[in-house]
């Protein structure tokens, strides 16, 4: 049985589709599907059950998917111990949201890259909940988010640490003068992100106990247009700490003294619980975490 069919059946497994397992291995279609039946054959067993294009695992597709988990593992806990004093090299797919995407942290990814310069990466930019998923799926290996912790045997967390999020107006704002609360906001113009964001969700969740609202005015999917309405005076929002630094110091932007509420969050490097994780990717997790260890 060989191992390169193996891991062809745990990538369209893990997506569910013949099709995005060959564009992930970078294989013709056919190719799959031929890999898939020779284990089949070999088996004596259908893996998955077909449907258009579509695949879901039969439960003997099931019942190896473990089985050949083990032995993917296997294969690269061999070769890294005989090759760990090696340069890391080899192509990876990570997630992270953006609003770390944007912020300083990503440096902390230039610095690895530069000193690995035989790696390559291919970042994908989503929401929490989604590259959760696609890290559940297969289709990324390594996820950076901040978001409250959730216990998920199917995840894997490496690190995490709080995030600060922030209330932000722009300089000027009666709010940015003195203490306020939180109900006193609510009256307020908002700049938010999309609705269904982590902490836009728990800041709505935590009023509605309150019987408060959002008065919300825009609506945007980037955090860098949001600290330009807020700077222009458009309304006020919240974000995390990391993503505002450069435009608080910058004075486009002033924090908000909120006295009786507080977003509590993590920045959390995640990895699917059942897939052996790459060198180079390991090593770029504690590089991560390092960089957030030496900043506190």
């Amino acid at each position: 049985m060989e191992l390169r069919n193996i891991k062809t059946f745990i990538h369209a497994a893990e997506m569910e589709s013949f099709t995005a397992a060959a564009l992930r291995k970078n294989y013709a279609q056919s190719t799959v599907t031929q890999q898939i039946q020779a284990i089949e054959r070999e088996l004596g067993a259908e893996l998955f059950v077909r449907s258009g294009r579509r695949v879901a695992l039969s439960s003997a597709g099931r019942a190896f998917l473990g089985y050949a988990r083990r032995m993917a593992a296997l294969e690269q806990e061999t070769l890294a111990k005989f090759h760990g004093t090696g340069e890391p090299e080899g192509t990876f797919f990570i997630g992270a949201i953006e609003t770390l995407a944007t912020s300083r942290y990503m440096a902390q990814i230039g610095a690895f890259l530069r000193r690995c310069p035989k790696v390559r990466l291919h970042v994908h930019v989503d929401t929490a909940p989604r590259l959760r998923q696609a890290l559940i799926h297969g289709s990324i290996d390594l996820v950076f988010l901040i978001d409250r912790l959730s216990e998920n045997p199917r995840l894997h967390t490496l690190h995490h640490s709080h995030a600060e999020i922030q209330f932000i107006a722009c300089p000027d704002s009666p709010y940015a003068q003195r203490p306020v609360c939180i109900e006193e906001l609510t009256a307020s113009p908002w700049i938010l992100t999309e609705r269904g964001t982590n902490y836009r969700k728990k800041l709505e969740d935590d009023l509605a106990e309150r019987r408060l609202y959002l008065h919300d005015r825009v609506e945007i999917g980037t955090s860098k247009t949001i600290i330009d309405f807020v700077a222009a005076g458009i309304g006020i929002s919240i974000l995390p700490a990391v993503t505002v630094a450069d435009a608080v110091r910058a004075g486009r932007i002033a924090v908000l003294d909120v006295t009786d509420y507080q977003i509590h969050m993590d920045l959390q490097i995640l990895a699917a619980g059942e897939r052996w994780l790459p060198h180079p990717l390991a090593l770029l997790a504690g590089d991560f975490a390092a960089g957030l260890a030496a900043e506190r």
